[in-house]
């Protein structure tokens, strides 16, 4: 056996019992010769073989599969888009419509005619002084409806009212 010391060399040297011989690569060259190769010595195999066309097959179907799926996702995100561009249009024509609508409803409902007629009809007094009140914004909202004032109801809520802001101040 040979000693396997470097010598500057990556080839590995052989012992001859090792090394390939004559007979051995005659025997191949006749076979690529054989096989239609016009090199002597060449590999006779096929760079490809059946095996892997199952791989390339299903290789191919995943991709046009893929290709399928996203042609039909654009073809949806067409029909979405072709959507919202009607919804659009339509929104623009409702609002217009609306303003239409808006504007003939203030002709139609004329406030200064409705408030002379209620005032002609006693149903609604314009304001008078002692009808002014400030409001308190700390306490939560509330409605109150006064009916027919005398004298006597404007007397005792004053009355009221005075007793409850001398209670708050002190």
């Amino acid at each position: 056996m040979t000693e396997l010391a470097f010598d500057g060399n990556a080839a590995l040297k052989m012992a001859p019992s090792e090394a390939p011989t004559q007979a051995g690569t005659a025997k191949e060259e006749k076979k690529g010769a054989s096989a239609g190769s016009s090199k002597p010595g060449a590999d006779p195999k096929p760079r490809w073989s059946w095996k892997t066309a199952p791989k390339a097959v299903a290789t191919i179907f995943f991709v046009a599969a893929f290709v399928v799926m996203i042609l039909v996702s654009y073809a949806q995100l067409v029909m979405v888009n072709d959507q919202v561009v009607s919804l659009r249009s339509e929104l623009n024509q409702l609002q217009t419509e609306e303003t239409k609508l808006m504007a003939q409803y203030e002709l139609a409902y004329d406030l200064q005619e409705i408030e002379t007629q209620m005032l002609a009809s006693g149903q609604m007094t314009k304001i008078q002084n002692w009808q002014t009140y400030t409001l308190e914004l700390s306490e939560p909202d509330s409605v109150e409806y006064y009916q027919g004032w005398d004298l006597k109801e404007q007397l005792m809520s004053f009355a009221k009212n005075l007793v409850t802001a001398v209670k708050e101040y002190f």
